[in-house]
Order: structure tokens, then C-alpha cells, then sequence
């Protein structure tokens, strides 16, 4: 419960300089509605007491003056409403920017350990179902709590005796929805964790439909999304079992509570402990009261179960970030890292703490040289490249760019000085143009021709539909191998990095297209630092 308590509390404080205001108007919002019922209340046992005279003489001006003023407090209540219902939705704007904020910060190294479709299922279902706290969970707990202490004021007034009675048996009714709290918070933790799971099913089909189809493995897709779907049916009836058990005790409380209400009231009318006016005024508040008080507990569950997405939320923003720099190795300034553009020295790194895959490597990079990289596969020569990126600490030694050490100079920095072109280059599902675009935020439209036209890509650009504003589909799968290729390159001339990083640039492709890549790699080469990740020494 403790945990539960400063999990809200930290989720609201997301809210920022919004959760003043959101309060208020709920606030106000609640005590305006609850009055206004109040007020009715007593318009009912106005008409009682003049029906009970016999005579309406004045009675129809009177109550229609309250009807009046009841209803300017329902334009207020409304007014409110469309502003609680502004805050929230912004709140919920709020988080998704803080968490996809958060997601741009992550480490290489979090990606490759955690499933994308998880990852998605964190930053849409995670996100959507906690913050049902600001748009409308949290207002649909408060209010009743609110609006029930209102109620007990005039209900007391008019008759403690009666009043005291339904409280007994609301709060009877209330510790039994306290129980289902901690079941419906467990479900709605597991509900998380199985929507990731589905989320992760999906994700391996759509982006691996052309090997499902080409082994002809779809049945064995749909059976392991059929599983994963069982097991989230199953804790969704779980979960419509447990509502169904609420919903069914809250009815049978409520009819209790009728029936003690008419028992005992005809019983205290017959006394003259209270009069028949007095008895329609408390069984209209009492409707409402009853409704709210069993709302308390309806809601509860469902504020624990939002809270349990909210702390799936919290686990994900204290994922370490990447620092701006790693912790320095130990330092060695000797003529020959003075002379080296890019000096990696005594470096050692391992992914996991157990295999090894580089050990006291020094490779010295002239300025303005080209270099290779070959050898077989797993022999770190893109980890080598990786490190260069920052995406991983370092286990030993560190990496001078211009004498500069990369830890002390800053990643974002580091990075601004390198232009790289993987072996897959990604492509966003944007135009070519924005893709391009990319290199140089900044650029017009003219560096971007003129960056195409090096890249060998502005002819096969003039041939597609809409030209440099033709969108390039998902990951770019509307253009072949080469074409994305050459657009990679495109935007990394555009850059005009004086580092140049190509892992398996060419590895991939066919003749014609690796010769124009080529061809484009060659121009942009000219006057940088290059280093090339290759299988083959040819490449």
C-alpha cells in the first residue's frame, strides 16, 4: 500500500505546474455538483410539505426561484468540467513526451536486451491505461468521497437516528470492496506484462512476414500468438470475474440499504420522529448518497489496478540513461597517439562480462586516410565500430579523436564529428526528401539535390512518382537495396563529417548497385578519415 501511495503521488507530480489547477476543479467541481443535489433535495420536500398543507398558494414562484439557481450551478459544474477534461488530456500529452523523451535517452545497450514490441506496448497501453488516474479515475474516486461528507450534513440535520443506520451498512459495504484492491492491482499488473507479450508476437510477425511466408511457418506463428492470447483471455476473465463479484455485492448492499430505508423511515414517520417532508428529502440525498458511497469502493480497485500501469511506467523511466561521457581510463600521452587522428588505445570490452571480444587492441587512424577493417564474423570488427559511436563503455583503455578524449569531449560531440552508413541503413517512413534531410536538419532543398547528385541517387529520385517528396514506406521498403543505400549516403555527405564509418556498406548489394554505391562512397571518402568494416579485404 506504502508503494502504492508514492507510486500516485510521484504519477501526479507529472501533472507539474497543471496539478494545482486540476485539483481545484475537481474540487469545485464535485462540492458545486454535490449542493446542487443537495438543493433538489430540498425543492422535493418543499413540494411534500405543500402538498401536505393542501394549498400551493406561493409555492410555485418560490420553487421555481431554487429550481433557477440550481440550474446556474450546473452551468458552473459544466464549465468546470470542460476544463478538468483540457488538464487531463494535456497531463496524458505530458507523460507520453516525458517517456518518449526518456526512450530517445536510453543506452544501445537497452535496446538489444529489450524487445521492441514490449518497449511499444510500455509507451502506448502502459501510458494509456495509467493515466485513466488524470481523465476521469482519480475525479470518479475524489468525487464520491467529496460528495458523500456533503450529503451527511443535511441528512444528519433532518435525521441522525436514520442516517447513522445507512452509514453502518454503507461501511459494512465498503470494507468488503477494500478486499478486492489487492487482487484487481495483481491483475492489472499481469494484464501489463501480457500486452507486452502480445505486443512482442505481433512485432516478430509484421517485421518478419517474408520469412513467415517463405518457410511456411505461419501456422507455428498463429500457434504462439494463440497462447499468448489464451493466457491474456485468461486473466481477463479473471479480472470480469472479480468486477462481476463487486458489481453483485454492491447490489445486494444497496437493496439492503432500500429496504432499512423504508422500514425505518415509515417506522420514525409513525413516531413523529420525523415527517414525511423530511423522509423525501433524505430518500432522494440517500440515492445519491448510497450511489457515491458504493462508487468509493468501485473505484478503488480500479485507482490500484491504473496505479499498477503507473509503476510499470516508473520501472521504465529508471533505466540508466547514456551519459554524455564514460568514466576515463587511465591516460597515455606518447608521440604516437599525438600524431594519430583516431588513437584506440589498450582498449578491452566485453557484452557480457564473460566472453571476451576485444583485449588490449590499439589501432592508430591518420588524418584524412582510409582504413579496413576485415576478418571474420565475431571477431569485433563492428563492436570496434560501436565503440567509436559511444553506444558502450569501455571495459579498459579509451578512444582519442584529435587528442581529445572521447569520455571528457562528450558523446553528443563525438558523434557530431562522425558520419556513418551501416551495412542496413534505416530509413524513416517519410519522404525522401525528410530522410535525406536528416544529415543537416537545417538544409535546404538545394544541399539536399546537391548531396543526392554525389550520392548517384538523384537520378533513380527523378523517376519515382512524386520525386524527393515520394514517401519511402516503412523502414524504406518501397526502394530496393541500393536505392536506400544510396539515400544513407546522401545524408551522411549532407553531414560533411570529417569521420566517416561504413560498416558492410556494399555487402549487400549487386553488382550495378555496388558499383554506383561505390562510386558515391568514393566522392564521399575524399579528404575524411575513413574507417571500413568489411568480411573481405576486396570489399
Amino acid at each position: 500500500m506504502k508503494t502504492s501511495k508514492s507510486t500516485f503521488i510521484r504519477f501526479m507530480s507529472l501533472m507539474e505546474k497543471r496539478l494545482p489547477i486540476y485539483l481545484i476543479t475537481i474540487l469545485i467541481m464535485t462540492i458545486t455538483r454535490a449542493l446542487v443535489d443537495v438543493y433538489w433535495s430540498m425543492i422535493y420536500k418543499d413540494f411534500c410539505m405543500l402538498a401536505q398543507k393542501g394549498t400551493m398558494n406561493g409555492g410555485f414562484l418560490l420553487i421555481g426561484k431554487k429550481v433557477l439557481i440550481a440550474a446556474l450551478f450546473y452551468l458552473v459544474t459544466i464549465s468546470l468540467m470542460r476544463l478538468y477534461n483540457i488538464e487531463g488530456k494535456k497531463a496524458t500529452a505530458n507523460v507520453q513526451k516525458v517517456l518518449f523523451a526518456k526512450a530517445m535517452k536510453l543506452p544501445m545497450s537497452y535496446y538489444e536486451n529489450h524487445h521492441s514490441g514490449d518497449m511499444i506496448s510500455k509507451l502506448i497501453n502502459d501510458t494509456q491505461y495509467a493515466c485513466h488516474i488524470y481523465t476521469g479515475v482519480l475525479r470518479r474516486f475524489v468525487a464520491p468521497v467529496i460528495s458523500v461528507l456533503v450529503y451527511l450534513v443535511p441528512m444528519f440535520y433532518l435525521c441522525p437516528q436514520l442516517t447513522s443506520c445507512l452509514l453502518f451498512i454503507n461501511f459494512i459495504a465498503l470494507g468488503f470492496n477494500a478486499l478486492m484492491v489487492k487482487p484487481m492491482k495483481n491483475i492489472g499488473l499481469a494484464v501489463s506484462k501480457i500486452n507486452g507479450k502480445m505486443a512482442e508476437a505481433l512485432s516478430n510477425v509484421l517485421q518478419g512476414i517474408d520469412v513467415v511466408k517463405m518457410y511456411d511457418i505461419d501456422h507455428m506463428t498463429v500457434k504462439h500468438y494463440k497462447e499468448v492470447n489464451k493466457s491474456y483471455v485468461g486473466i481477463r476473465k479473471k479480472e470480469m470475474i472479480l468486477t462481476g463479484m463487486l458489481e453483485g455485492m454492491n447490489a445486494c448492499f444497496n437493496l439492503i440499504c432500500a429496504l432499512a430505508f423504508l422500514a425505518v423511515g415509515v417506522i420514525f414517520v409513525e413516531k413523529g420522529i420525523t415527517t414525511v417532508g423530511d423522509l423525501a428529502a433524505i430518500y432522494t440525498m440517500y440515492g445519491m448518497f448510497s450511489w457515491h458511497f458504493l462508487q468509493i469502493g468501485r473505484c478503488y480497485p480500479i485507482l490500484m489496478n491504473c496505479i499498477a500501469y503507473a509503476e510499470r511506467i516508473f520501472e521504465f523511466l529508471a533505466q540508466d540513461e547514456e551519459p554524455e561521457g564514460y568514466e576515463v581510463g587511465e591516460t597515455d600521452t606518447s608521440e604516437e597517439e599525438e600524431k594519430a587522428y583516431i588513437d584506440f588505445k589498450h582498449l578491452s570490452f566485453s557484452y557480457d562480462k564473460e566472453r571476451i571480444i576485444l583485449d588490449d587492441v590499439s589501432i592508430q587512424l591518420k588524418k584524412g586516410k582510409a582504413y579496413a577493417l576485415t576478418g571474420e564474423t565475431g571477431k569485433g570488427k563492428s563492436t570496434i565500430a560501436k565503440l567509436l559511436l559511444g553506444f558502450y563503455p569501455l571495459d579498459k583503455g579509451n578512444i582519442y579523436i584529435e587528442g581529445m578524449n572521447m569520455n571528457v569531449s562528450g558523446l553528443k560531440k563525438i558523434r557530431d564529428m562522425i558520419a556513418y552508413v551501416p551495412q542496413e541503413p534505416y530509413l524513416f517512413n517519410m519522404s525522401i526528401k525528410e530522410n535525406i534531410r536528416y544529415g543537416k536538419i537545417e538544409a535546404t532543398d538545394e544541399e539536399i539535390i546537391a548531396a543526392a547528385k554525389i550520392a548517384n541517387a538523384h537520378g533513380f529520385i527523378l523517376n519515382q512518382a512524386e520525386g524527393y517528396d515520394t514517401l519511402v514506406g516503412e523502414r524504406g521498403d518501397n526502394l530496393s537495396g541500393g536505392e536506400r543505400q544510396r539515400i544513407a549516403i546522401a545524408r551522411a555527405i549532407l553531414k560533411n563529417a570529417p569521420i566517416l564509418l561504413l560498416d558492410e556498406a556494399t555487402s549487400a548489394l549487386d553488382n550495378e548497385s555496388e558499383q554506383l554505391v561505390q562510386e558515391a562512397l568514393n566522392r564521399l571518402m575524399a579528404n575524411r578519415t575513413t574507417l571500413m568494416i568489411a568480411h573481405r579485404p576486396s570489399t
